[in-house]
């Protein structure tokens, strides 16, 4: 799944450019308004974030899995869209605790597959997690390359053995569990120690 993400505009010219998002995010949480690229091509804000009812109460739901994703009724409607972002928070269980771990490109820029509703919201497509992202969490965003992000948008179609793009990873403080908190610090490696995590110095290196 996907919690949390990143996007910075002040280092990307193209994306500030579009004057839509006005600040660099650390921090972007479900309900903020969110850079995105509709199926028509063209730029805006939407929401992140669909409601649905689940047993006469509303949910806030953000994700969607690729695997059924036109089989549910809330989402098998919906229009193609890719969320921009730079990185994204995942959280692994640890003990009986959950420990944050960004992903990221190095401050490049990618895509993430979506669906949205323009008056309702936008939800990220996730997939089974490929390796080495398996070591943190089941699931992860479904990134697309250049090659994918127009036959997604077209199509809601996406070819699986075409290369993702590469993520790296690592250890970051649980100040971002707080979705107040928005600052560069919040994707600055921290060092764990290793009886805390339940991991070896190898999966950090």
């Amino acid at each position: 799944m996907c919690g949390r993400f990143t996007l910075s505009v002040s280092d990307k010219p193209d994306l500030a450019n579009l004057g839509l998002q006005a600040q660099d995010r650390f921090n972007i949480a479900p309900q903020s308004d969110v850079l995105m690229r509709r199926e028509t091509g063209s730029f805006a804000l939407e929401r992140w974030g669909l409601t649905m009812s689940v047993s006469g109460r509303d949910k806030l739901v953000s994700n969607a899995r690729l695997e059924t994703l036109d089989a549910k009724r809330l989402f098998r409607d919906l229009a193609p869209c890719v969320l921009l972002a730079d990185g994204w928070y995942e959280w692994q269980r640890v003990g009986s605790g959950k420990q944050p771990w960004y992903h990221h490109r190095n401050g490049l820029a990618f895509s993430m597959a979506g669906v949205h509703d323009p008056d309702q919201g936008c939800v990220i497509v996730t997939r089974e997690a490929a390796a080495p992202l398996t070591q943190i969490h089941h699931r992860q965003p479904l990134l697309l390359n250049d090659d994918q992000v127009q036959a997604w948008l077209q199509d809601r179609l996406v070819e699986m053995t075409l290369p993702q793009p590469q993520i790296v990873f690592h250890p970051v403080s649980r100040r971002v569990g707080d979705a107040r908190q928005d600052d560069p610090g919040l994707t600055a490696p921290v060092s764990l120690d290793a009886e805390k995590t339940g991991q070896t110095g190898d999966l950090f290196s």
